[in-house]
């Protein structure tokens, strides 16, 4: 080859790297345990793409997911270069919850009783789930001595997981 292949030539089969820009969304942890589709309106600039300046993407949020899951949109970010957009790459971050805490597909659930109950004894406690149909699972507690450090694992009832199934509660 006369010119070796330099001076920035794209060598056959060699795909054109576009720039990507990273855009942080918010989802609540019912969001991400139940799934749903989140809109993420852009505001883009163009030179020589005749595109609309403004777009809304919308974002499919799978039953799962976990922090850091990176979506990309090909090509529907700002251009850069005639003919050439930024790849736009949507970050999931997970909002704090008000009673459960994530641990992989697990879900923590700290839950203060009153004293009373911690020497009389606790039947059940019930939890509120996170599922879009109001459902609340019965945790028995009967016979059980409690201390701070009692805990009760409910198998199948944390976070779906990829491959089927779910983390426990």
């Amino acid at each position: 080859d006369l010119f070796g292949g330099a001076g920035g030539a794209r060598r056959e089969g060699q795909r054109l790297q576009r720039p990507v820009v990273q855009v942080a969304l918010g989802c609540s942890l019912e969001d991400l345990y139940r799934g749903c589709t989140k809109k993420l309106k852009i505001t883009r600039k163009s030179t020589t793409l005749t595109r609309p300046a403004e777009k809304v993407l919308e974002v499919p949020i799978k039953p799962g997911f976990k922090a850091g899951t990176k979506i990309t949109f090909s090509g529907d970010g700002d251009e850069v270069a005639p003919g050439v957009a930024q790849d736009i790459q949507v970050v999931v971050r997970e909002k704090p919850h008000d009673r459960f805490v994530r641990e992989g597909a697990d879900l923590h659930l700290k839950h203060a009783i009153s004293l009373a109950d911690a020497v009389c004894g606790l039947s059940y406690l019930d939890v509120r789930s996170l599922d879009a149909a109001p459902r609340v699972l019965r945790v028995n507690f009967k016979g059980v001595a409690i201390t701070p450090a009692t805990s009760r694992v409910v198998a199948g009832e944390g976070m779906p997981r990829r491959g089927g199934g779910r983390g426990d509660l």
